[in-house]
């Protein structure tokens, strides 16, 4: 999962780069299904074996993605036909969510002690 959890994030973050081709908003949407998908997943099938803390932090976890990945898939397909300013609005909140992830993973990885 967390592969593609990257892949929908990077599909997402390389979606200006397309903008030639006029396949960002297609990217961007791609991008956002794909982690909608997954956080819906996780939502549905939590993993019990993982105890209840994990459950319930997972859980946070992908509310946040939905919260912040909804708009982001809205925004994209508005910009396929109407307002092509909503598609720079989708990308800046994927930026700001895939920042946000980093300074987390960053935290936990190197800060955050037992």
């Amino acid at each position: 999962m967390a592969l593609i959890f990257t892949f929908g994030i990077a599909l997402m973050l390389t979606a200006p780069l397309l903008r030639r081709y006029r396949k960002a908003p297609f990217a961007l949407a791609g991008g956002a299904f794909i982690l909608l998908v997954l956080a819906v997943f996780g939502l549905t099938y939590p993993d019990v074996s993982a105890g209840q803390a994990a459950i319930q932090s997972n859980r946070r976890f992908y509310l946040i993605v939905l919260a912040f990945e909804l708009p982001v898939l809205t925004l994209a397909l508005i910009s396929l036909r109407y307002f092509k300013f909503a598609f720079w609005l989708g990308w800046a909140a994927n930026l700001i969510f895939t920042l946000w992830l980093t300074a987390v993973l960053v935290w936990l990885t190197f800060f955050w002690h037992w």
